[in-house]
């Protein structure tokens, strides 16, 4: 676990010092996500690249972001160069929010899924209240095969 961790924080000083230096930094495509009655379109992080810049250095939370992971992993997210407040879902294996957590604007602290997650869905602060997400409720990635 501290070798992942570690070998995790590597590739993010690493990434964080390309972005530092001035090097391109990462871009999104858009994804439709379905949750309950709501479908959204969101920002698609689905590298190890694009998932450790993340919403880093961006002026908004919207449209918000999907970490997508190709096999189920134990992920901890932290606010690094992140000015906003986040509401985050941890999405298990089953394609369902297994956790809402709360991010602070440049907090530093790592927050770690309870469990091996597929997904983390960072959204402005509010929003899953707003829109009545809740624990266990599906989550759903719109692709050319649904």
């Amino acid at each position: 676990m501290m070798r992942r961790l570690f070998i995790g924080l590597t590739f993010l000083l690493s990434l964080l010092a390309c972005v530092a230096s001035g090097q391109p930094r990462e871009t999104f495509s858009l994804v439709p996500l379905q949750l309950g009655d709501t479908l959204i379109q969101v920002q698609l992080a689905d590298t190890p690249e694009k998932r450790a810049q993340g919403l880093m250095f961006q002026q908004s939370a919207d449209p918000g972001m999907l970490l997508l992971y190709a096999e189920p992993t134990a992920i901890s997210l932290w606010m690094a160069n992140t000015r906003m407040a986040l509401d985050v879902a941890y999405i298990g294996p089953d394609w369902r929010i297994a956790e809402l957590i709360r991010l602070e604007p440049f907090d530093k602290t790592p927050v770690p899924s309870q469990q091996p997650v597929i997904a983390a869905l960072e959204m402005p602060r509010g929003w899953f209240a707003k829109h009545g997400v809740q624990l266990g409720q599906k989550v759903t990635l719109q692709t050319d095969k649904n």
